[in-house]
């Protein structure tokens, strides 16, 4: 039975701050030391709170480690900031090592796979002291040709962006996500609240227009990124939400035509979220993947 929903403040009881550079980073570790790291990396717009239903599950057998990244959650939101994926890589590596996590293996969703991306590309420069044992990637742009950003991200990269940011609402949020869930898997008004809620927090929301520079990251470092993936001897495994418009089965099409020997699987009735929209099957599958 999936988790049922819980609040940000009870996800946030056991969590700790961390200073990454002059930045306070929020991380939450789980209760089972002396098991393997699975480090989860969440997308854009939430934060670590994403994988509360899958956190029970996947800590039974492990040691779990998940964060807020700059700009999200409840980690430091600063304020003008030329936020980029690279920053938000040698963050997370930095984060990693702060706590001794020195092999792991990995799940990452949306912005946080072009974060692993940029991991992988600095394994494969000999550029990493991590050692990442296994990848699980669900939905996100691992193609920006495959990218179909939604209107409301196009127009926060414009050049109106910082006025179409002060209009988003709750209401506005909820109708843009409902948009990219499952059709039967939508969130609930609750965890609405809590997403809207933790989005705000230390006024988080002014900074949406700079975070989705993100694209434009992702376009510069293509090739680099996905030759590296290409070349790479780290085990991937693809979970996929088909009905996601942005990153659904397009994107997977695409991952078997580039990826040597492609290791997927296609959630049908699944849109944007996997973790949250089918925990318990992605769970499954991760045990089964990183045993």
């Amino acid at each position: 039975m999936t988790a049922k929903t819980i609040s940000s403040e009870l996800w946030y009881q056991n969590t700790e701050v961390t200073k990454i550079r002059e930045y306070n980073i929020t991380s939450k570790i789980g209760s089972n030391p002396g098991k393997p790291w699975i480090v989860l990396l969440h997308g854009f717009p939430t934060c670590s709170y994403d994988w509360y239903k899958m956190w029970p599950k996947l800590e039974q057998d492990y040691q779990l480690f998940a964060f807020d990244f700059l700009g999200f959650g409840k980690s430091d939101k600063p304020y003008p900031h030329r936020y980029s994926i690279i920053e938000q890589a040698e963050i997370t590596l930095a984060l990693l090592a702060q706590h001794e996590i020195s092999s792991c293996y990995i799940i990452a969703h949306d912005y946080a796979v072009s974060v692993t991306q940029e991991m992988i590309s600095r394994v494969q420069d000999n550029r990493c002291n991590l050692h990442i044992k296994k990848i699980i990637l669900l939905n996100g742009g691992l193609f920006p040709e495959m990218h179909r950003a939604r209107p409301i991200q196009k127009m926060l990269l414009g050049r109106f962006g910082r006025i179409v940011n002060a209009l988003i609402t709750k209401n506005s949020l909820r109708k843009n996500l409902d948009q990219v869930f499952g059709p039967d898997t939508k969130l609930e008004a609750r965890e609405i609240d809590e997403l809207w809620r933790l989005i705000n927090f230390n006024n988080g929301k002014r900074v949406f227009h700079l975070l989705i520079k993100y694209i434009l990251d992702r376009r510069e470092h293509r090739d680099r990124w996905v030759t590296h993936m290409q070349e790479t001897s780290i085990p991937i495994k693809l979970i996929n939400g088909p009905t996601d418009p942005v990153s659904g089965r397009h994107l997977v099409e695409r991952y078997i035509e580039l990826m040597p020997d492609p290791d997927t699987v296609i959630l049908e009735g699944i849109g944007h979220y996997p973790n949250l929209e089918a925990a318990d099957t992605v769970s499954a599958h991760t045990i089964s993947f990183f045993q």
